[in-house]
């Protein structure tokens, strides 16, 4: 499914892989017991196969991709952002823990409403996106505070980053999720 594609971006998840062409196809393998293929379907893969591009996808060129422990996140150059996989602690963005094989989009009302996405970020069971304003929208497992919104309740929608603390009059660059944690970069080089 590969040949004749050009890959833009790669990214690893704990037990599979995903791959962007530069013509904003997206390609999975690995475990998919967790529904994190996006293909449809709930089996392992040990080539590449193709995420489904009906429903939230169709006729959109994914931009950046993101896996996180068994789900993942595509930002479209539409600006709209989709998930797909485990969805226990909420790290879909859905407003519900149901998982998805096929991807669906995250709810972008509420704090994202208005906001443009530049960058996203999956961590083991929590989500991340950065928006042009410099904010952080969060999501997903919070029982160690990854979320970052000053409380350990899991959140099914996204909410913002508190920012009254270090981050307050700073400007985000970068973010990365990991396990159960999340790091900003600034511009003036805080981390």
């Amino acid at each position: 499914v590969l040949a004749g594609k050009t890959i833009a971006r790669i990214t690893a998840g704990l037990n599979h892989s995903m791959v962007l062409c530069a013509d904003g196809t997206v390609f999975t393998w690995g475990q998919g017991a967790n529904r994190q293929l996006g293909n449809g379907s709930n089996y392992d893969a040990i080539s590449p196969v193709a995420v489904s591009n009906s429903g939230v996808l169709a006729g959109k060129k994914v931009i950046a991709i993101s896996a996180g422990g068994s789900h993942n996140l595509a930002l479209c150059s539409d600006g709209t952002l989709t998930a797909w996989g485990n969805n226990s602690s909420g790290q879909l963005g859905t407003g519900n823990s149901t998982p998805s094989n096929v991807p669906v989009a995250v709810v972008t009302t509420g704090v994202l409403a208005g906001k443009s996405i530049v960058a996203i970020a999956a961590g083991i069971s929590h989500s991340l996106a950065l928006c042009a304003d410099g904010t952080i929208a969060a999501w997903g497992s919070n029982q160690y505070g990854a979320v970052g919104d000053s409380s350990t309740t899991n959140r099914t929608l996204p909410v913002l980053v508190n920012t009254s603390g270090i981050l307050n009059g700073r400007i985000v660059t970068t973010i990365a999720a990991g396990g159960d944690f999340s790091l900003a970069l600034c511009s003036d080089g805080v981390i």
